[in-house]
Protein backbone atom coordinates (compact mmCIF):
# COMPACT_ATOMS: atom_id res chain seq x y z
CA UNK A 1 0.00 0.00 0.00
CA UNK A 2 1.36 3.44 -0.53
CA UNK A 3 1.77 5.81 2.06
CA UNK A 4 -1.91 7.10 3.63
CA UNK A 5 -2.67 11.00 3.24
CA UNK A 6 -3.29 12.32 6.68
CA UNK A 7 -7.09 12.50 5.52
CA UNK A 8 -7.59 8.75 4.28
CA UNK A 9 -5.35 7.69 7.63
CA UNK A 10 -8.18 9.70 9.86
CA UNK A 11 -11.29 8.91 7.32
CA UNK A 12 -9.94 4.66 7.96
CA UNK A 13 -9.36 5.08 11.61
CA UNK A 14 -12.78 6.51 12.16
CA UNK A 15 -14.40 4.00 10.36
CA UNK A 16 -13.02 1.05 11.98
CA UNK A 17 -13.54 2.71 15.01
CA UNK A 18 -17.48 3.21 14.00
CA UNK A 19 -17.92 -0.26 12.68
CA UNK A 20 -16.14 -1.87 16.29
CA UNK A 21 -18.09 0.44 18.68
CA UNK A 22 -20.76 -1.95 19.49
CA UNK A 23 -18.43 -5.03 19.02
CA UNK A 24 -18.82 -7.51 22.24
CA UNK A 25 -16.82 -9.80 21.10
CA UNK A 26 -13.15 -10.38 21.55
CA UNK A 27 -12.71 -12.93 18.74
CA UNK A 28 -15.05 -11.49 16.38
CA UNK A 29 -13.19 -8.21 16.74
CA UNK A 30 -9.99 -9.55 16.19
CA UNK A 31 -11.34 -11.09 13.25
CA UNK A 32 -12.93 -7.69 11.50
CA UNK A 33 -9.40 -6.00 12.72
CA UNK A 34 -7.49 -8.45 10.74
CA UNK A 35 -9.65 -8.22 7.29
CA UNK A 36 -9.27 -4.25 7.81
CA UNK A 37 -5.89 -3.62 7.54
CA UNK A 38 -4.92 -6.33 5.58
CA UNK A 39 -6.72 -4.65 3.29
CA UNK A 40 -6.01 -1.32 3.85
CA UNK A 41 -2.71 -2.01 3.28
CA UNK A 42 -2.31 -4.63 1.01
CA UNK A 43 -0.35 -6.68 2.32
CA UNK A 44 -0.21 -10.73 0.89
CA UNK A 45 -0.22 -12.21 4.70
CA UNK A 46 -1.30 -10.04 8.29
CA UNK A 47 -1.16 -12.21 11.66
CA UNK A 48 -2.45 -11.21 14.95
CA UNK A 49 -0.02 -13.41 17.42
CA UNK A 50 -1.02 -13.22 21.38
CA UNK A 51 1.88 -14.22 23.89
CA UNK A 52 1.21 -16.96 25.93
CA UNK A 53 1.83 -15.38 29.55
CA UNK A 54 3.17 -18.92 31.07
CA UNK A 55 5.28 -19.67 28.28
CA UNK A 56 6.70 -16.76 26.68
CA UNK A 57 5.65 -18.51 23.20
CA UNK A 58 3.27 -16.52 20.49
CA UNK A 59 0.43 -17.85 19.28
CA UNK A 60 -0.60 -17.14 15.42
CA UNK A 61 -4.58 -16.19 16.44
CA UNK A 62 -6.05 -14.55 14.08
CA UNK A 63 -4.29 -14.70 10.07
CA UNK A 64 -5.24 -12.87 6.98
CA UNK A 65 -3.93 -13.89 3.62
CA UNK A 66 -1.86 -16.51 2.27
CA UNK A 67 -0.91 -19.91 4.29
CA UNK A 68 -3.47 -18.40 6.88
CA UNK A 69 -5.29 -21.64 7.48
CA UNK A 70 -1.98 -23.27 8.32
CA UNK A 71 -0.04 -20.88 10.30
CA UNK A 72 -3.36 -20.40 12.50
CA UNK A 73 -3.14 -22.10 16.18
CA UNK A 74 0.82 -22.36 15.39
CA UNK A 75 2.90 -21.62 17.74
CA UNK A 76 6.62 -19.59 17.99
CA UNK A 77 8.87 -20.05 20.61
CA UNK A 78 9.91 -17.20 22.96
CA UNK A 79 12.10 -14.58 21.49
CA UNK A 80 12.21 -16.45 17.91
CA UNK A 81 11.47 -14.38 14.78
CA UNK A 82 10.66 -11.04 14.01
CA UNK A 83 7.72 -11.05 16.10
CA UNK A 84 9.44 -12.50 18.94
CA UNK A 85 11.90 -9.51 19.20
CA UNK A 86 8.85 -7.24 18.84
CA UNK A 87 7.29 -8.59 21.93
CA UNK A 88 10.77 -8.73 23.68
CA UNK A 89 11.79 -5.44 23.00
CA UNK A 90 8.13 -3.94 22.94
CA UNK A 91 9.47 -1.82 19.98
CA UNK A 92 7.91 -1.46 16.47
CA UNK A 93 10.12 -2.65 13.75
CA UNK A 94 10.20 -2.51 9.66
CA UNK A 95 12.29 -4.36 7.80
CA UNK A 96 12.41 -3.42 3.82
CA UNK A 97 13.99 -6.81 2.99
CA UNK A 98 13.90 -9.91 4.83
CA UNK A 99 16.49 -11.77 3.24
CA UNK A 100 18.96 -9.59 4.75
CA UNK A 101 17.75 -9.83 8.20
CA UNK A 102 18.25 -13.31 10.18
CA UNK A 103 15.22 -12.95 12.17
CA UNK A 104 12.97 -13.38 9.73
CA UNK A 105 11.51 -17.33 10.15
CA UNK A 106 11.82 -18.71 6.11
CA UNK A 107 10.08 -21.50 7.57
CA UNK A 108 6.71 -19.31 8.01
CA UNK A 109 6.74 -17.99 4.78
CA UNK A 110 3.39 -16.84 3.77
CA UNK A 111 3.55 -17.67 0.35
CA UNK A 112 6.06 -19.45 -1.90
CA UNK A 113 8.51 -18.13 -3.96
CA UNK A 114 11.49 -15.77 -3.40
CA UNK A 115 10.21 -11.97 -4.28
CA UNK A 116 10.79 -9.42 -2.24
CA UNK A 117 9.68 -9.60 1.87
CA UNK A 118 8.95 -6.73 3.37
CA UNK A 119 7.90 -7.16 7.22
CA UNK A 120 6.01 -4.28 9.77
CA UNK A 121 5.25 -5.47 13.12
CA UNK A 122 3.97 -3.63 15.85
CA UNK A 123 3.69 -4.85 19.62
CA UNK A 124 0.19 -4.79 21.35
CA UNK A 125 0.62 -3.48 24.75
CA UNK A 126 -2.07 -2.54 27.85
CA UNK A 127 -0.59 -0.72 31.02
CA UNK A 128 2.98 -0.68 28.68
CA UNK A 129 3.32 -4.58 29.09
CA UNK A 130 3.26 -6.42 25.61
CA UNK A 131 0.57 -9.24 25.24
CA UNK A 132 0.65 -9.21 21.45
CA UNK A 133 2.15 -8.32 17.79
CA UNK A 134 0.52 -7.04 14.48
CA UNK A 135 2.58 -8.49 12.08
CA UNK A 136 2.04 -7.99 8.24
CA UNK A 137 4.43 -9.71 5.51
CA UNK A 138 4.73 -8.44 2.15
CA UNK A 139 3.24 -5.80 -0.04
CA UNK A 140 0.49 -7.16 -2.75
CA UNK A 141 1.62 -4.73 -5.17
CA UNK A 142 5.70 -6.04 -4.64
CA UNK A 143 7.07 -3.07 -3.40
CA UNK A 144 8.71 -3.00 0.27
CA UNK A 145 6.73 -1.26 3.31
CA UNK A 146 7.94 2.37 4.08
CA UNK A 147 8.11 4.59 6.79
CA UNK A 148 5.13 6.16 5.74
CA UNK A 149 3.68 3.07 6.36
CA UNK A 150 5.07 1.49 9.77
CA UNK A 151 3.61 5.08 11.34
CA UNK A 152 0.20 4.60 9.81
CA UNK A 153 0.12 1.19 11.24
CA UNK A 154 1.07 1.88 14.42
CA UNK A 155 -1.66 4.66 14.36
CA UNK A 156 -3.88 2.14 13.89
CA UNK A 157 -2.25 -0.25 16.48
CA UNK A 158 -3.24 2.93 18.86
CA UNK A 159 -7.03 2.91 18.34
CA UNK A 160 -6.81 -0.89 17.99
CA UNK A 161 -5.59 -1.67 21.56
CA UNK A 162 -8.52 1.10 23.13
CA UNK A 163 -11.12 -1.02 21.67
CA UNK A 164 -10.01 -4.25 22.18
CA UNK A 165 -9.20 -3.21 26.02
CA UNK A 166 -13.22 -2.01 25.68
CA UNK A 167 -14.18 -5.52 24.41
CA UNK A 168 -12.21 -7.60 26.98
CA UNK A 169 -13.03 -5.64 30.03
CA UNK A 170 -16.81 -6.00 28.86
CA UNK A 171 -15.53 -10.62 28.21
CA UNK A 172 -13.76 -10.12 31.68
CA UNK A 173 -17.20 -8.47 33.74
CA UNK A 174 -18.97 -11.20 32.17
CA UNK A 175 -16.87 -13.85 33.15
CA UNK A 176 -17.12 -12.70 36.87
CA UNK A 177 -20.40 -12.65 36.78
CA UNK A 178 -21.10 -15.78 35.47
CA UNK A 179 -18.02 -18.27 36.30
CA UNK A 180 -16.73 -19.29 39.63
CA UNK A 181 -12.74 -17.91 39.08
CA UNK A 182 -10.81 -20.42 41.59
CA UNK A 183 -12.63 -23.82 39.26
CA UNK A 184 -13.59 -21.48 35.75
CA UNK A 185 -16.83 -23.70 36.21
CA UNK A 186 -19.82 -21.80 36.08
CA UNK A 187 -21.55 -20.01 38.96
CA UNK A 188 -24.98 -20.07 40.32
CA UNK A 189 -26.17 -17.37 38.46
CA UNK A 190 -25.34 -19.55 34.76
CA UNK A 191 -26.80 -22.36 36.52
CA UNK A 192 -29.85 -21.06 37.22
CA UNK A 193 -30.34 -19.64 33.94
CA UNK A 194 -29.65 -22.54 32.18
CA UNK A 195 -31.59 -25.15 34.29
CA UNK A 196 -34.76 -22.63 33.59
CA UNK A 197 -34.20 -23.24 30.18
CA UNK A 198 -34.14 -26.97 30.41
CA UNK A 199 -37.03 -27.05 32.93
CA UNK A 200 -39.09 -24.81 29.74
CA UNK A 201 -37.27 -28.01 27.62
CA UNK A 202 -39.02 -30.53 29.53
CA UNK A 203 -42.39 -28.62 29.56
CA UNK A 204 -41.88 -28.46 25.67
CA UNK A 205 -41.07 -32.14 24.33
CA UNK A 206 -41.37 -33.92 27.64
CA UNK A 207 -37.79 -35.47 27.68
CA UNK A 208 -36.38 -35.90 31.34
CA UNK A 209 -33.32 -34.13 32.81
CA UNK A 210 -31.19 -35.03 35.75
CA UNK A 211 -28.88 -33.43 38.13
CA UNK A 212 -25.94 -34.67 39.68
CA UNK A 213 -25.90 -32.69 43.25
CA UNK A 214 -21.94 -32.93 45.25
CA UNK A 215 -21.50 -31.85 48.96
CA UNK A 216 -18.12 -31.86 49.83
CA UNK A 217 -18.13 -31.86 53.66
CA UNK A 218 -16.12 -30.35 56.34
CA UNK A 219 -14.43 -28.16 53.89
CA UNK A 220 -13.61 -25.20 56.68
CA UNK A 221 -11.78 -28.24 59.26
CA UNK A 222 -9.66 -29.09 55.96
CA UNK A 223 -8.77 -25.66 54.86
CA UNK A 224 -7.77 -25.04 58.79
CA UNK A 225 -5.69 -28.40 58.82
CA UNK A 226 -4.65 -28.54 55.41
CA UNK A 227 -3.82 -25.17 54.29
CA UNK A 228 -5.89 -23.33 51.11
CA UNK A 229 -3.81 -24.05 48.59
CA UNK A 230 -4.34 -27.21 49.19
CA UNK A 231 -7.42 -27.00 49.29
CA UNK A 232 -8.18 -25.62 46.26
CA UNK A 233 -5.90 -27.57 43.77
CA UNK A 234 -7.78 -30.20 44.95
CA UNK A 235 -11.22 -28.22 44.25
CA UNK A 236 -9.52 -27.32 41.02
CA UNK A 237 -9.15 -31.50 40.17
CA UNK A 238 -12.68 -31.32 40.84
CA UNK A 239 -13.51 -29.30 38.18
CA UNK A 240 -11.52 -31.37 35.68
CA UNK A 241 -12.64 -34.74 36.35
CA UNK A 242 -16.47 -33.24 35.97
CA UNK A 243 -15.34 -31.23 32.74
CA UNK A 244 -13.61 -35.08 31.28
CA UNK A 245 -16.07 -37.13 32.84
CA UNK A 246 -19.46 -35.68 31.34
CA UNK A 247 -20.86 -35.58 27.66
CA UNK A 248 -20.76 -32.73 25.68
CA UNK A 249 -24.31 -31.13 26.20
CA UNK A 250 -23.84 -31.68 29.71
CA UNK A 251 -22.87 -28.68 31.92
CA UNK A 252 -20.98 -28.88 35.41
CA UNK A 253 -21.24 -25.76 37.83
CA UNK A 254 -20.13 -24.64 40.95
CA UNK A 255 -22.57 -23.39 43.52
CA UNK A 256 -21.07 -21.97 46.67
CA UNK A 257 -17.56 -23.17 48.29
CA UNK A 258 -18.66 -26.65 48.72
CA UNK A 259 -20.99 -27.90 45.98
CA UNK A 260 -21.03 -28.72 42.72
CA UNK A 261 -23.70 -29.62 40.36
CA UNK A 262 -23.78 -31.45 36.66
CA UNK A 263 -26.83 -30.66 34.31
CA UNK A 264 -27.63 -33.33 32.43
CA UNK A 265 -30.18 -32.78 29.11
CA UNK A 266 -32.05 -35.90 28.23
CA UNK A 267 -30.83 -38.39 30.69
CA UNK A 268 -33.01 -40.46 32.92
CA UNK A 269 -32.14 -41.02 36.58
CA UNK A 270 -30.52 -44.63 36.15
CA UNK A 271 -28.06 -43.26 33.47
CA UNK A 272 -27.56 -40.15 35.74
CA UNK A 273 -26.93 -42.82 38.52
CA UNK A 274 -24.22 -44.60 36.28
CA UNK A 275 -22.24 -41.22 35.54
CA UNK A 276 -22.59 -40.30 39.13
CA UNK A 277 -21.05 -43.94 40.30
CA UNK A 278 -18.09 -43.30 37.63
CA UNK A 279 -17.24 -39.58 38.93
CA UNK A 280 -17.35 -40.47 42.62
CA UNK A 281 -14.83 -43.20 42.11
CA UNK A 282 -12.59 -40.38 40.11
CA UNK A 283 -12.89 -37.58 43.04
CA UNK A 284 -12.88 -40.12 45.75
CA UNK A 285 -9.57 -41.16 44.21
CA UNK A 286 -8.01 -37.45 43.60
CA UNK A 287 -8.34 -37.01 47.29
CA UNK A 288 -6.57 -39.94 48.20
CA UNK A 289 -3.84 -38.72 45.97
CA UNK A 290 -3.55 -35.44 47.54
CA UNK A 291 -4.10 -37.17 51.10
CA UNK A 292 -7.13 -35.14 52.16
CA UNK A 293 -8.98 -37.59 54.27
CA UNK A 294 -11.01 -35.10 56.15
CA UNK A 295 -13.12 -34.09 52.90
CA UNK A 296 -16.26 -36.30 52.52
CA UNK A 297 -17.97 -36.38 49.49
CA UNK A 298 -21.94 -37.08 49.02
CA UNK A 299 -23.73 -37.56 45.91
CA UNK A 300 -27.37 -37.11 44.90
CA UNK A 301 -29.49 -37.35 41.54
CA UNK A 302 -32.39 -35.78 40.96
CA UNK A 303 -34.41 -35.96 37.58
CA UNK A 304 -37.12 -34.02 36.30
CA UNK A 305 -39.69 -34.65 34.07
CA UNK A 306 -43.03 -33.32 31.87
CA UNK A 307 -45.14 -34.21 34.87
CA UNK A 308 -42.66 -33.85 37.72
CA UNK A 309 -40.57 -30.39 37.50
CA UNK A 310 -40.33 -30.08 41.61
CA UNK A 311 -37.24 -32.29 41.47
CA UNK A 312 -35.51 -29.19 39.91
CA UNK A 313 -37.40 -26.26 40.85
CA UNK A 314 -36.53 -26.46 44.13
CA UNK A 315 -32.89 -26.84 43.15
CA UNK A 316 -33.14 -22.98 41.51
CA UNK A 317 -34.76 -21.84 44.89
CA UNK A 318 -31.89 -22.76 46.51
CA UNK A 319 -29.38 -21.41 44.41
CA UNK A 320 -30.58 -17.74 44.44
CA UNK A 321 -30.30 -17.42 47.57
CA UNK A 322 -26.22 -18.09 47.62
CA UNK A 323 -23.84 -15.41 47.67
CA UNK A 324 -21.85 -14.40 45.10
CA UNK A 325 -18.13 -13.28 45.61
CA UNK A 326 -15.97 -11.71 42.17
CA UNK A 327 -12.39 -11.04 41.82
CA UNK A 328 -11.40 -8.32 39.39
CA UNK A 329 -9.30 -9.30 36.27
CA UNK A 330 -7.14 -5.81 35.66
CA UNK A 331 -4.18 -7.48 34.24
CA UNK A 332 -5.00 -7.34 30.33
CA UNK A 333 -2.00 -8.71 29.37
CA UNK A 334 -1.79 -12.16 32.18
CA UNK A 335 -5.35 -12.64 30.76
CA UNK A 336 -6.16 -11.73 26.98
CA UNK A 337 -4.98 -15.00 25.31
CA UNK A 338 -6.88 -16.95 28.41
CA UNK A 339 -10.07 -14.97 28.37
CA UNK A 340 -10.51 -15.14 24.55
CA UNK A 341 -9.65 -19.06 24.29
CA UNK A 342 -12.85 -19.29 27.15
CA UNK A 343 -15.04 -17.43 24.78
CA UNK A 344 -13.56 -19.31 21.68
CA UNK A 345 -14.85 -22.48 23.58
CA UNK A 346 -18.12 -21.29 24.71
CA UNK A 347 -18.76 -19.89 20.91
CA UNK A 348 -17.68 -23.47 19.93
CA UNK A 349 -20.01 -25.15 22.42
CA UNK A 350 -22.88 -23.38 21.21
CA UNK A 351 -22.90 -22.75 17.50
CA UNK A 352 -20.64 -25.64 16.49
CA UNK A 353 -21.84 -28.80 18.85
CA UNK A 354 -23.34 -31.33 16.52
CA UNK A 355 -25.79 -33.52 16.85
CA UNK A 356 -26.02 -36.53 15.00
CA UNK A 357 -29.69 -37.21 13.49
CA UNK A 358 -31.33 -39.37 10.47
CA UNK A 359 -34.08 -36.88 9.34
CA UNK A 360 -35.57 -37.24 5.76
CA UNK A 361 -35.16 -33.64 3.15
CA UNK A 362 -35.20 -32.37 0.10
CA UNK A 363 -32.67 -30.23 -1.89
CA UNK A 364 -32.91 -27.69 -4.43
CA UNK A 365 -29.75 -25.86 -6.35
CA UNK A 366 -30.38 -22.90 -6.48
CA UNK A 367 -27.84 -22.21 -8.91
CA UNK A 368 -28.54 -25.57 -11.63
CA UNK A 369 -31.90 -25.92 -10.48
CA UNK A 370 -31.58 -29.51 -9.13
CA UNK A 371 -33.46 -31.24 -7.24
CA UNK A 372 -33.14 -34.57 -5.18
CA UNK A 373 -33.81 -36.20 -1.82
CA UNK A 374 -31.39 -35.85 1.32
CA UNK A 375 -30.45 -37.66 4.71
CA UNK A 376 -29.48 -34.99 7.28
CA UNK A 377 -26.93 -36.56 9.61
CA UNK A 378 -25.69 -34.24 11.73
CA UNK A 379 -26.52 -30.73 13.00
CA UNK A 380 -25.57 -27.63 14.70
CA UNK A 381 -26.84 -23.80 14.46
CA UNK A 382 -23.71 -22.74 12.30
CA UNK A 383 -24.72 -25.79 9.95
CA UNK A 384 -25.91 -28.90 8.59
CA UNK A 385 -24.36 -32.65 6.76
CA UNK A 386 -26.35 -34.40 4.15
CA UNK A 387 -26.25 -37.18 2.05
CA UNK A 388 -27.70 -36.99 -0.87
CA UNK A 389 -29.84 -40.64 -1.76
CA UNK A 390 -28.31 -40.32 -6.01
CA UNK A 391 -25.31 -39.50 -7.20
CA UNK A 392 -23.80 -36.02 -5.74
CA UNK A 393 -23.32 -33.59 -8.22
CA UNK A 394 -23.08 -30.43 -5.51
CA UNK A 395 -19.68 -28.91 -5.68
CA UNK A 396 -17.90 -26.53 -3.62
CA UNK A 397 -19.63 -22.96 -2.86
CA UNK A 398 -23.31 -23.88 -4.59
CA UNK A 399 -26.30 -22.22 -2.72
CA UNK A 400 -28.56 -25.26 -1.38
CA UNK A 401 -32.37 -24.51 -0.31
CA UNK A 402 -32.67 -27.37 2.16
CA UNK A 403 -36.08 -28.73 3.71
CA UNK A 404 -36.14 -31.32 6.38
CA UNK A 405 -38.39 -32.06 9.23
CA UNK A 406 -37.41 -32.82 12.41
CA UNK A 407 -37.99 -35.55 15.07
CA UNK A 408 -39.47 -33.32 17.62
CA UNK A 409 -43.05 -33.76 19.18
CA UNK A 410 -44.20 -30.30 17.23
CA UNK A 411 -42.57 -31.97 13.72
CA UNK A 412 -41.15 -29.11 12.88
CA UNK A 413 -39.95 -28.48 9.58
CA UNK A 414 -36.91 -26.52 8.76
CA UNK A 415 -36.25 -24.47 5.58
CA UNK A 416 -32.83 -22.75 5.00
CA UNK A 417 -30.76 -21.51 2.56
CA UNK A 418 -26.81 -23.65 2.71
CA UNK A 419 -23.54 -22.88 1.43
CA UNK A 420 -21.58 -26.03 0.33
CA UNK A 421 -17.90 -26.45 2.16
CA UNK A 422 -17.17 -29.82 0.70
CA UNK A 423 -18.43 -32.77 -0.46
CA UNK A 424 -17.19 -36.33 0.21
CA UNK A 425 -18.93 -39.08 -2.29
CA UNK A 426 -22.01 -38.56 -1.38
CA UNK A 427 -21.50 -36.55 1.46
CA UNK A 428 -21.73 -33.12 1.78
CA UNK A 429 -20.73 -30.62 4.43
CA UNK A 430 -22.26 -27.12 4.46
CA UNK A 431 -23.29 -23.69 6.62
CA UNK A 432 -26.30 -21.54 6.89
CA UNK A 433 -26.54 -18.50 4.81
CA UNK A 434 -29.39 -17.04 6.28
CA UNK A 435 -27.84 -17.21 9.91
CA UNK A 436 -30.34 -16.16 11.82
CA UNK A 437 -29.47 -14.60 15.80
CA UNK A 438 -31.78 -17.18 17.43
CA UNK A 439 -33.54 -20.25 15.34
CA UNK A 440 -35.86 -21.38 18.25
CA UNK A 441 -36.84 -24.83 17.09
CA UNK A 442 -33.41 -26.30 15.74
CA UNK A 443 -32.02 -24.53 19.17
CA UNK A 444 -34.03 -26.11 21.47
CA UNK A 445 -34.08 -29.34 19.48
CA UNK A 446 -29.89 -28.93 19.74
CA UNK A 447 -30.32 -28.89 23.72
CA UNK A 448 -32.45 -31.76 23.96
Amino acid sequence: MDAFHSSSCLGLLLDIARRLTHQTSIHETLEEICAHLQKCFSARHMAILLLEPETGDLIFSHVAGERGDVLRGKKLPKGKGITGWVAGTGEALLIENVTTDPRFQSQLLPATGTDVRSVMAVPLKSANVVYGVLEMVGSQHGSPFTADNLQDLKNFTDLMVVILERVYYFQAMKRMAETDLLTGLPNTRTFTRSLEREIEICKRYGTPSSLILMHLGSLRAANEEYGKTRVDSFLRHVATILLEGVRKADLPCRLGSSRFVVIMPCIAKAQALEVSSRLQSRIHLQGELLELPLLKLTLEVRTGTQSDLAPLLDIIKTGKTEDRGFRKLRDVAANFLPLLNEEIQSLDRRQYYRKKVKLAGQFENLDTGDKGEVLVENLSLKGVGFSTLGPNALSKNARIRLRFVLDDSRRSEIDRLVLVRYTRDRYTGSVFTDQKSYEGDLGFYLMR
